[in-house]
């Protein structure tokens, strides 16, 4: 069964699904946990685009890879990152010696030695990539079509494929150019292009900075107590639907471009849009508000700012657009307020901007200079390279006065002027997993002798756990015989520094390194079987799964402010949806199973959208149930809602009642509610249904 599993975990995971970190099976061995853990460092690294890391971790699984293979000889059938997805890395980075420690590693090895395809693969990438970057250094804004005129970059895929990796490396920028990409040295950007529609200038509006919060002490989160919350229960969502069951209620294959159903909603006209009149395909995320639509381009492919790695397009209900603007940082995570009135970004490296609906900067700052951010860093172990990875949730008011973040399991609200956190919290773990305690150390001491550790750790009372810890990092690095040679008195000072953490925290570092003592582990049993044994009786077998409490902790994935009262909607992995007062206060629970994307309240009603699942709550009724096939995108208006699925576009009365609905045999690029009526557009073809209801009360 333990093969099984290491199979199962061999596989390449999904870095959003960091809820169950690895399988525990008694006897498995230090090797082979360790190559696991090095593999997702691999997988994790390279979505990252930090190769380097990436690599460093393969090579450090090369000297476990012979042992491995004795500990598990169904190794040959797994596949291993560090060998199948690390090379092509080797190669963006032209680190031919990694590639060649992979080939030895392979050979020394009988049963890999099948594998040493995968070492060719990556010396035939190697060269194309020497070609190519020789060719950019040559020939700044050489196009990517161009390179199949060079000796040996005739395969248009491998292009393709190095060319993306390599921008993500940062070795190259890539400009769009038609349908093919201009490339250009990292180092060396195109000028910017002189157009009076180029957009707003950047430093045209200046920003409140959260960065102002760096010089303050975190507020400690407060974990909620939900014993007493009352709980609203709702159908359990479905994880998925079957694809017989979607393909039918999206009406696939069906011969005609467009289709409608719903009194009123005839075509009055269907034309095939030109090319200057159709969706820039650049913008491919749409965040509609109750009075039109935030497009973003989160991969900056807009020819008229080839330098800027995202950029923004706020259109009116008309469709009618103002000048773009070039973004200074990428647009990785995404909210857009109730009143439509602004969007806050995250970029991949954690920092926060947010523009008014005039395209107007109005809050910048990084994440990471956040108190609170910095404690749940310190206490989860999160490196400044994760901070996309465990950011899941930001959120701007409908007045702009307010922001939240969300980290794992916590959630932070602060005031935009004056920067203060009004509240921080966090959720109890998921539940099912049970805390294994560590060992305490047996050392105790008089209110003297506790003293005088806290002289030695310069610290005073009172102070909490978290901030012994990072004192005790802080100082170990400093004080550390390793880096203090020739210092006679280094290793009795790092000594009375350990004496004096142990003391205070009653963790025993002589025997316990501090990264293991600072892991609190949570164990949640999978299997239990009693086993019959010869002679008689039986003996029973556990199979648990252990993870951190990273692993355990009940993620916030889903978070919104509520457009009156100044309370906050908190949705979790567990499909808990939980209101928040103003003060951080848990006010009661709806728990629909399921992991939300989207919460808006609008009046008195509440619409909670999972991938599979709209509902329309009102109080503690359920209203409104509409099954979702194909993750839908919600629109909140004046008159009801819309729910924009990739070939289906349907309207709702605000109690849940379908109005009309037009499918497509296209996915759908735009959708507007106009004085001509509802406009729905594919990338080439657009039809106008002049009988559908407004989406708002007066049209603006």
């Amino acid at each position: 069964m333990f093969e099984s599993i290491r199979r199962l975990f061999g596989a390449s995971r999904d870095t959003d699904a960091e809820q169950n970190e690895g399988f525990y099976y008694h006897g498995s061995s230090q090797t082979v946990q360790k190559y696991f853990e090095l593999s997702t460092a691999i997988t994790r690294y390279k979505s990252d685009g930090d190769f380097a890391a990436a690599i460093a971790a393969a090579r450090q699984t090369f000297v476990l890879l012979p042992e491995f293979v004795r500990e598990t000889p169904d190794a040959p059938m797994l596949r291993s990152h560090a060998v199948h997805t690390a090379p092509i890395l080797m190669a963006v980075m032209e680190d031919q010696a990694a590639i060649e420690d992979l080939q030895q590693t392979l050979q020394q090895i009988p049963e890999l030695r099948n594998w040493l395809n995968e070492v060719d693969a990556a010396l035939h990438a190697l060269g194309a990539v020497r070609a190519m970057m020789k060719v950019v250094n040559d020939l700044p804004g050489v196009t990517q079509a161009a390179f199949k005129e060079q000796p040996g970059l005739s395969d248009g895929r491998l292009i393709a494929r190095l060319a993306t990796l390599l921008e993500k490396a940062k070795r190259v920028r890539r400009v769009r150019s038609g349908k093919s990409f201009k490339l250009f040295p990292y180092d060396r950007p195109p000028a910017p292009v002189n157009s009076p529609k180029a957009g707003i200038e950047p430093s045209s509006a200046k920003a409140i900075s959260p960065s102002a919060l760096a010089s303050r002490k975190a507020v400690p989160a407060r974990e909620l107590d939900l014993t007493k919350v009352p709980v609203v229960r709702l159908p359990k969502a479905p994880l998925s639907w079957e694809e017989r069951m979607a393909a039918k209620a999206l009406g696939e294959g069906q011969p005609v471009r467009f289709k409608s159903e719903g009194e009123g909603w005839e075509f009055r006209t269907e034309e095939k849009l030109s090319a200057d009149k159709r969706p820039d395909p650049a913008f491919r995320e749409a965040h509609h508000t109750s009075r039109g639509t935030f497009w973003v381009d989160p991969r900056g492919k807009t020819e008229r700012f080839p330098t800027n790695p995202a950029v923004l397009r706020v259109a009116d209900a008309s469709g009618a657009t103002k000048p773009d603007r070039g973004l200074d940082f990428d647009a990785y995570r995404a909210d857009v307020n109730a009143s439509g009135s602004a969007i806050l970004f995250l970029s991949r490296d954690g920092m926060l901007h947010g523009y008014t609906n005039d395209l107007e900067l109005f809050i910048a700052g990084r994440l990471t200079d956040i108190p609170e951010f910095r404690a749940q860093a310190a206490r989860l172990g999160i490196s400044p390279r994760e901070v996309k990875n465990h950011t899941r949730c930001v959120s701007i008011s409908s007045d702009r006065s307010r922001f939240l973040v969300t980290v794992v399991d916590e959630a932070y609200c602060y005031d935009v002027a004056s920067q203060a956190a009004l509240w921080a919290v966090r959720v109890p773990i998921q539940d099912g997993w049970t805390r294994i305690a560590s060992q305490r150390s047996d050392l105790v001491g008089t209110d003297v002798e506790i003293a005088q550790a806290l002289r030695v750790m310069d610290l005073a009372l009172p102070l909490s756990p978290e901030e012994v810890t990072q004192q005790y990092r802080k100082l170990a690095l400093r004080f550390h015989p390793d880096r203090n040679p020739g210092d006679g008195s280094a290793t009795a000072r790092f000594q009375s520094l350990g004496n004096a953490y142990e003391l205070l925290t009653g963790i025993d570092v002589r025997n316990l390194t501090l990264a293991d003592a600072e892991v609190i582990s949570y164990r949640k049993a999978l299997h239990d079987v009693q086993v019959a044994v010869p002679g008689g009786g039986s003996v029973g077998i556990s199979i648990s799964t252990v993870t951190s409490e990273k692993g355990a902790a009940d993620w916030i994935y889903a978070a919104n402010f509520a457009p009156t009262g100044k309370g906050t909607y908190l949705a979790t992995y567990s499909g808990k949806v939980i209101r928040i007062s103003e003060d951080g206060t848990p006010k009661f629970i709806y728990d629909i199973g399921s992991v939300p994307r989207h919460i808006e309240e609008v009046d008195r009603y509440l619409y909670l959208l999972t991938d599979t699942r709209l509902y329309v709550v009102d109080g503690d009724r359920l209203t409104a149930l509409v099954d979702v096939f194909d993750r839908g995108d919600l629109i909140i208006g004046d008159t009801g809602f819309g729910l924009m699925e990739p070939k289906s576009f349907s309207w709702f009365t605000p109690t849940g009642e379908r109005v009309g609905r037009v499918k497509s045999k296209d996915p759908l690029r735009r959708v507007m509610s106009t004085e001509r009526g509802l406009v729905v557009e594919t990338r080439q073809h657009r039809v106008n249904i002049p009988g559908a209801q407004s989406w708002w009360g007066v049209l603006k």
